[in-house]
């Protein structure tokens, strides 16, 4: 799998915000399984310090993953909300392991695309407006 590692992070930000979303008493989750998931369930692997998730970058998220085409969108909603391990996800979707990972990947690639085309549109946008104001100063 080649994960691209700022996607990954802003997925589970956004995994953990949708599975604590609505629930009662400052944003933990009512599934112990759910929070068990996405603290590693139970693996003695290193995990990273969890950090906090806005409103805002989630819903960016929530509505890029929206945008994915249906296979893609199935494979990250089931990878990373859907309960269980990787072969009862796989079983949900209806294909092999490999399968989920590799729709995954390519889901994190066309995120990676839609974040980074936004981040240049905001750029040109902000390059055009300072042109604008430059233009608007008197000369001195």
């Amino acid at each position: 799998m080649a994960r691209i590692d700022w996607i990954e992070h802003r997925l589970l930000n956004w995994a953990r915000w949708r599975l604590t979303r609505g629930s009662a008493g400052l944003g933990y989750g009512t599934s112990v399984l759910a929070s068990l998931a996405m603290l590693g369930g139970g693996r003695s692997e290193y995990r990273e310090a969890i950090i906090p998730i806005t409103d805002c970058d989630a819903a960016e998220m929530d509505d890029a993953v929206k945008l994915l085409p249906s296979e893609l969108k199935a494979a990250v909603l089931e990878y990373y909300l859907g309960e269980g391990g990787m072969r009862a996800k796989a079983a949900r979707l209806c294909c092999t392991e490999k399968t989920v990972h590799n729709r995954v990947d390519q889901a994190q690639r066309r995120l990676a695309d839609h974040f980074t085309a936004r981040k240049d549109r905001a750029a040109r946008e902000r390059r055009r407006v300072e042109g604008v104001q430059q233009a608007a100063r008197p000369s001195e």
